[in-house]
């Protein structure tokens, strides 16, 4: 395989790739989040951060990052 060939699928499967998610702390609690004001700093729209922090606030033992996954789909 050419390094052309190569460096286009490799820039294929990062295009391809879903979206990171902006909650960084993967262990942190729903609840703990809410209290940290670190929703505060939202990087979506303020629809989906709405959705994010109702979410979070009707299940505050899930994790915070399973709950942004589940309201964004990534």
């Amino acid at each position: 395989m050419t390094r052309l060939a190569l460096l286009a699928a490799l820039a294929g499967l990062f295009l391809a790739a879903p979206a990171a998610a902006r909650i960084t702390d993967r262990e942190q609690s729903c609840a703990d989040w809410l209290k940290s004001g670190a929703h505060r700093k939202s990087e979506y729209s303020a629809p989906v951060a709405n959705k994010i922090r109702a979410f979070c606030a009707a299940n505050p033992k899930m994790k915070a990052i399973d709950a942004e996954m589940t309201m964004t789909g990534d």
